[in-house]
């Protein structure tokens, strides 16, 4: 590994740059999170952006008016059939039920993907990606800019140091939803506006009136389209334990909320997981997500006025990871930032007495900005840490969650081998999709199992 890349295997080395040649991306979805990959990556060198793909004119008007010249498409597979040869890789930036019809269309093409965070709306799909992916020998990436942090690499190294002591617990909470979710109703038709295609939008989706209630960004919190609280989050956040105690998927799972039903996911919600891992007090760890308000009651080092929300600066607080070891506590937010053993004192007194470990992890070499890190990964010809060989089991982690929601307070088992519960058949109807692809939106060699 160099730089925090991983050698391609030789079948695909074919596929990279020359060192002056640009890699020539196409982005699908410009309005919304597509600006950050706008952001990133339109002042970089090594990157000419020569396609928009949109499905909402209104949305990305802002970077049409900005790059004129760019094309301009509303269907992906318009796109990438008439400009094959002039696209080397696709950025993702669309609402999670399109993600992985979007991931097949390109990889088939033999394009490189970035595709945002969560990697997939269902377990089945993020685990084709990864298959898709290594078969073609694309090089891709999910969009987690935490992982491209440090917050990740200080704590891994602060564990290997004994500086942490065994892990016991690992806390979270998250202020989303920061839209509507709970017992929903489906909100009456209104006429489509004349910038928005809403087939292409709703995609492989079951069909849907359109309502500007969840049109452009609301669809977060529906089962048909996103995946919620934690869905939106847990990619962020959940990487910084994963990756730094090679947390593997849990053994169980249970989760609790407020009503919700097949329409919307819940208001309020929280879940724990329980890991077996060398790393936690008698092999395992135990980790605590709450969402929507919710947070934990005590958390051991932790001053209880933390765990309450300011009344004067709502945001203050709102979102925070605790790692409870049994040395040191350790906090951190939800993109790996801020990174600290707790209370600051604590950590003031650590760096004094040399007692911090130096680096040995690589470090990114483009924090924060991981639509670069994926870039340059293409031109070199290597994968970037974040590919789909961890997006993939990462992402389904973060999604068992959400299927436990569907078993209220009972815990499950999960064999991840089979992508099956074996304690809770009920259940597994969940890991595929809650719906019937359609295939005028999947490549023909596409297997739906």
């Amino acid at each position: 590994m160099m730089g925090g890349l991983m050698l391609l295997p030789t079948w695909s080395i074919g596929k990279q740059k020359g060192p002056n040649e640009k890699l020539n991306v196409a982005l699908v979805g410009v309005g919304g999170i597509g600006g950050q990959a706008m952001d990133n990556l339109r002042n970089a060198p090594e990157v000419k952006i020569v396609a928009f793909c949109d499905v909402d004119d209104n949305r990305a008007s802002k970077f049409y008016k900005e790059m004129p010249f760019v094309p301009r498409y509303r269907d992906y597979r318009v796109m990438l059939d008439k400009m094959d040869k002039d696209i080397d890789a696709v950025v993702i930036s669309t609402p999670d039920h399109m993600h992985y019809p979007i991931a097949a269309w390109s990889i088939a093409k033999g394009k490189h993907v970035f595709c945002q965070k969560p990697l997939a709306r269902t377990i089945w799909e993020c685990n084709e990606m990864k298959r898709l992916a290594k078969e073609a020998g694309v090089i891709t990436q999910m969009g987690n800019q935490g992982h491209t942090n440090e917050g990740w690499r200080l704590i891994k190294e602060w564990y290997d140091a004994g500086i942490l002591g065994q892990i016991e617990d690992i806390y979270i909470w998250t202020n989303r939803p920061i839209w509507p979710q709970g017992d929903l109703a489906v909100p009456p038709a209104q006429p489509v506006p004349a910038y928005h295609d809403h087939k292409l939008w709703l995609g492989v989706a079951p069909f849907q009136e359109y309502n500007k209630d969840y049109v452009p960004f609301n669809w977060r919190g529906l089962r048909n389209y996103g995946t919620g609280a934690a869905g939106d989050m847990a990619c962020h956040f959940l990487d910084v334990p994963y990756s730094a105690f090679d947390l593997g998927y849990p053994a169980k799972v249970v989760a609790n909320s407020t009503p919700f039903n097949d329409y919307s996911w819940p208001k309020e919600a929280s879940s724990v997981m329980t890991f077996v891992n060398k790393r936690g007090v008698n092999n395992r760890i135990r980790l605590h997500w709450y969402d929507g308000g919710r947070r934990p009651k005590e958390i051991k080092r932790v001053d209880p006025s933390y765990l309450k929300p300011n009344p004067k600066n709502p945001w203050e607080r709102a979102n925070c990871t605790f790692i409870v070891g049994t040395k040191e506590t350790v906090y951190t937010n939800e993109y790996g930032l801020g990174t600290m053993v707790y209370p600051r004192e604590r950590m003031v007194a650590l760096k004094k007495s040399g007692s911090l470990p130096k680096p040995s992890i690589a470090r990114s070499e483009t924090p924060g900005n991981a639509h670069l890190e994926w870039a340059r990964a293409c031109i070199a010809g290597k994968q970037p840490m974040g590919n789909f060989d961890y997006a993939a089991p990462f992402t389904e982690m973060a999604l068992l969650g959400m299927v436990a929601l569907t078993q209220q307070g009972r815990e499950i088992s999960y064999i991840p081998e089979k992508m099956e519960f074996s304690d809770c058949p009920e259940a597994n109807k969940y890991v595929r999709s809650l719906y019937n692809y359609n295939p005028e939106f999947l490549p023909s060699r596409v297997n739906l199992g």
